[in-house]
């Protein structure tokens, strides 16, 4: 027994100094002078972590501490480079020529990598048959029948962007637990064009959101996907909203909800009146600072057309009834407490309270967020 007590202290021991590494070695061949760094890929750029002289014989070998995927570069001082992905206690070999580095290599050892090189070499594909249909396109300008042949040429430059686009989104649902589709979201044919760029396209930014979210939630990659997302959600509602208002003319989505009496109110009833659409909550400091405001631009502006129509993104009906007595508020308010008018948020794209848009007699948005003197004189300039 009293063996085993001395011998346990020492395998802990051993055991606690163990760090998770990835090592990353291999040759690359007609590279000798240059240098060949190791870098981390972050989310704001390469960091250097080591770098080599390449000798005769070509071979390199790296190793650092690793307890996640990250993304990783052997970047040769001519701009070569070849991007990894590799996760803890992983052993990668690597061989490449230095003059088609990056376009012609061989990994071993790290399945994030090898998805990696496919997706590479997918885009890299892409890109050799477009820059091919551009030329011959340029090519046979002066062809007599340049215009069959360059509506066949543009037929096929649609087919190979299609392709790819088939590609990263079977990509994506394949390997939604791996980084490597991160990569696949971002990839790019061009400064100005991602491969996945249609409106859609929100639902695999999502998928991969959710995926990393849930394996690798402090992951700096996750934050940064999160935050896209966010930015991409608000874009799409915008976008929504302008091309609602566009199919409707100059009229603008309709909202109807119940007041406090129960009985339900539409924003289109108050047609031809210049309305101020307001969004608001009981709770909210900022929302019952600016009803004195609104009561201000009511009691001045009401008698010669002006409306407003309130709408509260409150879930308590108590809450929502006092402050309406309390501050006195004597136009339309309307609630869906089961909701808190979240459809109506949604459809005019509201990200925080409060809000308004202004609505004038024509049903023309022509204000949104006016606040204070702001508010009053962009009223002044449609009730007269």
């Amino acid at each position: 027994m009293k063996k085993l007590l001395l011998v346990l202290p020492i395998l802990l021991l051993w055991a606690c100094s163990q760090k998770e590494v990835v090592k990353v070695e291999g040759k690359i061949d007609n590279a000798e002078g240059k240098v060949l760094y190791f870098d981390r890929l972050n989310t704001t750029g390469a960091e250097v972590l080591d770098s080599i002289t390449i000798d005769k014989e070509g071979r390199f070998k790296f190793k650092v501490e690793n307890t996640k995927p990250e993304f990783y570069l052997l970047r040769l001082s001519n701009g070569k480079l070849i991007t990894l992905l590799a996760e803890a206690n992983e052993s990668l070999l690597v061989y490449s020529k230095g003059e088609n580095m990056g376009k012609d290599y061989i990994v071993e050892g790290s399945k994030g990598s090898k998805l990696v090189k496919e997706l590479n070499d997918k885009l890299n594909e892409t890109k050799d048959s477009l820059t091919t249909i551009r030329k011959d396109l340029e090519a046979k300008k002066s062809d007599p029948n340049y215009s069959s042949i360059s509506q066949n040429l543009l037929a096929d430059y649609i087919k190979v962007l299609q392709s790819q686009r088939d590609f990263s989104i079977d990509f994506i649902m394949k390997n939604a637990t791996s980084l490597s589709s991160y990569m696949a979201l971002y990839q790019r044919l061009d400064d100005n064009a991602f491969t996945l760029n249609e409106n859609d396209d929100i639902q695999y930014v999502k998928i991969v959101a959710s995926s990393m979210k849930a394996l690798y939630p402090e992951h700096d990659y996750t934050k940064a996907i999160l935050s896209n997302l966010t930015d991409l959600e608000k874009r799409l509602a915008n976008l929504k909203m302008a091309k609602l208002i566009e199919k409707e003319g100059s009229s603008f989505p309709d909202i109807n909800l119940p007041n406090k009496k129960g009985k339900e109110v539409s924003l289109n009833s108050l047609r031809g009146k210049f309305i101020i659409l307001s969004f608001w909550a009981s709770q909210d400091a900022s929302s019952r600072k600016h009803n004195k405001t609104l009561k201000k631009v009511y009691k001045k502006f009401n008698k010669k057309g002006l409306e407003i129509y309130q709408v509260s993104i409150d879930q308590n009906e108590n809450l929502w009834t006092n402050a309406i007595l309390q501050d006195q508020l004597n136009w339309i308010n309307v609630c869906d407490l089961k909701t808190g008018s979240v459809n109506a948020t949604r459809l005019y794209n509201i990200q925080s309270v409060p809000s308004n848009y202004l609505l004038d007699q024509t049903g023309e948005i022509v204000g949104k967020n006016l606040f204070g003197l702001a508010l009053e004189e962009k009223i002044a300039e449609y009730v007269k």
